[in-house]
């Protein structure tokens, strides 16, 4: 590694490590990546690359995910795992049953050479000892072509529709644009709507799962306002109906009480069982607030607070605090759904329809940062510039640049994901220039 410069680890209120890079070459951490995913519906060979090991020291096992079927080694359980060639390159066939072409995520483990894991036939959930057998890993999220697709808040999500009455309600819902957008902000918008004489509701689906950790929905609607037969969902949600379909909600609604002061309640299904739900009030005029649930292996807390996340807001900020230990489900194929509903399909009381603004959603991984970041500066012919983050999925970052190491400037946030992660920004000086990046809790 040549020419690294770094600062020690820093500790502030709201970040947790620095780490700042004026250049970085050799990187030889252990790695696999995807350098062709085939489309959803596809026959072709899933392939890749490894790094930062010896290839005949090592293999790559592949699971896919086949909605409604689990999860499958690939190509075969015999043979399981595949091969890597001298150049580090490697291919396998995923699409070794009729049902394959519909999987919806592709994992790929960088394993040892004397890996000796079960196979896999249609497990809920991806076993832990593969996932601990793995060197390196990296997965792959396919989209269904017949569903609408979202980009929001960093995340892939789909939108769902419904030709007749669906749960939850029953209602419609629709993907039309009248229905889910996002604005030039990067806010979302639902909207239940009336078309063709039919009350149209919405809701999206995360593309991929998250499992453990913090699950943040910031509001910029005034919760309190919400039509009384509303309901706005915030939850995660899986179609296997083990541990109550993994089923953790806050939810916003009166439940068609007009004049019921708590309009918002904490939920692990099944709501009608001891400790399992707690209801709450947000209170009239705040326009702008976030609910949150930390999903651990024993516990969910759950928090509401007026205003954007802090990881230690002022106690005037905290609408509520739950915390529920009873009957925890154990992640597995879950997806985070938002949603905005009618209660039992019933009207909105005053006949209009009804809009709710989502600014923004945040998943954080549990426990501390990994570690710090690692950065690899350009500058391009144009005066523009950034680097290339390897930080940890999911872990938000706060960007800024220097001239000096002294005085800092904020130039954005980025996004932690299974690679690098690029980051570029104009009208910055001739100068030499410094970025960090701060690690948000």
């Amino acid at each position: 590694m040549a020419d690294l410069t770094t600062f020690a680890e820093m500790k502030c209120k709201w970040f947790t490590t620095i780490a700042i890079f004026t250049f970085l070459s050799g990187w030889a951490a252990p790695r696999i990546e995807l350098t062709r995913v085939p489309p959803f519906g596809s026959l072709a060979d899933l392939e890749g690359r490894v790094s930062g090991v010896a290839p005949e020291a090592c293999r790559v096992a592949v699971f896919i995910y086949v909605p409604g079927a689990g999860w499958w080694s690939k190509p075969y359980c015999t043979p399981q795992l595949t091969t890597i060639q001298a150049d580090g390159t490697w291919k396998a066939d995923i699409s070794t049953s009729p049902t394959d072409v519909h999987a919806s995520r592709v994992t790929a483990l960088l394993v040892p050479q004397l890996y000796n894991e079960a196979c896999v036939c249609g497990l809920s959930v991806l076993p832990a000892g593969a996932r601990g057998a793995a060197i390196a890993s990296v997965t792959a999220y396919r989209q269904d072509p017949a569903r609408r697709p979202l980009r929001f808040s960093g995340c892939d999500w789909w939108v769902k529709t419904s030709p007749g009455q669906v749960g939850p309600g029953p209602n419609y819902f629709s993907d039309s644009t009248n229905n889910v957008w996002v604005d030039t902000l990067g806010q979302l918008h639902l909207r239940i709507t009336h078309r063709s004489n039919l009350w149209q509701c919405a809701e999206i689906v995360s593309e991929r799962t998250f499992g453990n950790g913090s699950y943040r929905f910031e509001l910029a609607t005034a919760a309190a306002a919400l039509d009384p037969n509303a309901v706005l969902g915030l939850f995660t949600w899986s179609d296997d109906p083990a541990f109550a379909h993994r089923e953790i909600d806050v939810e916003i609604s009166r439940w068609g009480l007009a004049g019921q002061s708590n309009n918002a309640q904490f939920v692990v299904q099944p709501y009608d069982a001891a400790q399992h739900l707690a209801r709450y009030g947000v209170p009239a005029g705040v326009s702008n607030s976030t609910h949150l649930f930390n999903w651990e292996t024993n516990r969910v807390v759950f928090q509401s607070l007026i205003g954007g996340y802090a990881s230690t807001p002022a106690a005037v900020n905290v609408i509520s605090n739950w915390t529920s230990s009873a009957d925890i489900p154990q992640t597995g194929d879950e997806n985070v759904r938002i949603n905005l509903w009618l209660m039992k399909g019933m009207t909105p009381t005053q006949g209009q329809e009804v809009e709710v603004i989502i600014k923004s959603f945040q998943f954080v991984p549990p426990g501390p940062p990994a570690g710090a970041s690692l950065l690899n500066p350009f500058r391009l012919r144009d005066g523009s510039a950034g680097f290339d983050l390897l930080g940890e999925p999911d872990r938000q970052y706060q960007v800024e640049a220097s001239t000096n190491l002294e005085v800092w400037g904020p130039l954005g946030n980025v996004l932690g994901g299974a690679g690098a992660a690029r980051f570029i920004t104009t009208n910055l000086p001739e100068a030499p220039l410094f970025f960090r990046a701060l690690t948000m809790p």
